[in-house]
């Protein structure tokens, strides 16, 4: 959505609006539900900023148009206000929020799940696959008349604005001549704009997923799907080969096949056959697997899960409380300093306390001397 100007104008004036009913003089009036803030790298700020201004858009309204009315919140405050009133009350804008929420809510339960520790891959991209197919009905005209309709009915349940406006006449020097280009006026047509914007904002995130999870990746889903116990190809090893490849793992077809046997056999003596997971295997049986490395190895790979960036900076960043501009990803040079340190730091405590009577005990086996000054 990202190569939309118009979708990352929207962003901005959520942002904008976040801040703006974030100070304390304006905090105080407002009613409604907090706004949430927004961070480049996480779309789940982003869906519940999206929710929280739909849901209390009247709130929102009411308490912009409130502080332009009252000269007492000084001349500053007002004309913010008046700025994000006339933003927020375009068709355009609430056609945006409601095509943005959308998307963002088929897109929800895949992250949710990839960001879980519990889930493997295969689970995962199954669920991003039953996304891709409801993100692909959105393409069409009901679709999107029904996000229009919605956008159309908020605008025009705000109250209208008074002000006068010039009458636009037609350049009458041309009359009498055939015309084959414009003169200058312009129609502006903006549902065409917006059904515009529709069919590119849902084309742009298919193919994104498309790129991401299907044809480039079509081989390591096949991987992951023949390592799930349920499959007619369970631990076939011509398939799950690419997978081992990628991470440089050695693959032994012997052990592949005594652990097929041996797995199948366990399936069918148990009466807890049917519920069966990679996960299971790897708990119950892991001490046998462990004399068939690779296989165990390729059950490790299947369940690796789906981490993103943000759920590493939010679950060991040492900056995870500060709330700042300087969080914002884990490329940053603070964030690489703070890792260093973190590592010397802990050499340090080990030093002074674990292996302080080790490393003196070494230093006098050698026989060196320690010099002092």
């Amino acid at each position: 959505m990202s190569a939309e100007a118009a979708v990352m104008d929207f962003f901005n004036v959520c942002n904008a609006l976040y801040k703006y009913c974030k100070k304390p003089t304006i905090a105080v009036h407002y009613k409604g539900e907090r706004l949430k803030r927004l961070l480049e790298q996480r779309w789940t700020g982003h869906l519940a900023t999206v929710s929280v201004i739909l849901n209390n858009f009247e709130e929102i309204t009411s308490l912009l148009t409130e502080i332009d009315s009252v000269r007492a919140h000084g001349p500053e405050l007002r004309m913010e206000a008046v700025g994000l009133l006339r933003e927020i009350s375009t068709p355009s804008f609430l056609f945006i929020a409601n095509l943005v929420h959308e998307v963002l809510a088929l897109l929800d339960p895949p992250n949710k799940l990839l960001q879980r520790e519990d889930t493997d891959l295969w689970t995962g991209l199954s669920i991003v696959t039953s996304a891709k197919v409801c993100m692909q009905k959105l393409r069409c005209v009901e679709g999107f008349t029904k996000v229009w309709e919605k956008a159309r009915a908020a605008a025009n349940a705000l109250p209208k604005s008074t002000t006068p406006k010039r009458r636009r006449t037609g350049n009458k020097n041309m009359d009498d001549y055939l015309v084959e280009e414009t003169t200058g006026q312009r129609e502006d047509d903006v549902e065409t704009e917006l059904k515009r914007l529709y069919y590119s904002t849902v084309d742009s995130v298919v193919g994104e997923m498309d790129q991401r999870f299907s044809e480039q990746n079509s081989h390591l889903y096949r991987a992951l799907a023949v390592l799930d116990p349920e499959s007619d190809l369970f631990l076939d090893p011509e398939t799950v080969k690419c997978i081992m490849d990628l991470t440089q793992s050695p693959i032994c077809y012997a052990e592949f096949e005594v652990a097929k046997n041996f797995l199948r056999s366990q399936k069918e003596s148990k009466t807890e056959g049917d519920n069966w997971t990679t996960k299971l295997i790897l708990s119950k049986y892991h001490k046998a697997l462990q004399t068939m490395p690779s296989v165990l190895t390729a059950f490790k790979h299947a369940l690796t899960f789906g981490a993103s960036t943000a759920m590493c900076e939010n679950s060991f960043s040492s900056l995870r409380n500060v709330f700042s501009d300087h969080r914002r990803s884990m490329l940053h040079k603070r964030k690489a300093q703070l890792v260093q340190l973190a590592f010397e730091r802990d050499l340090t405590r080990k030093c002074t306390t674990e292996w302080k009577d080790t490393v003196l005990r070494r230093f006098n086996v050698r026989t060196r001397r320690l010099h002092l000054f």
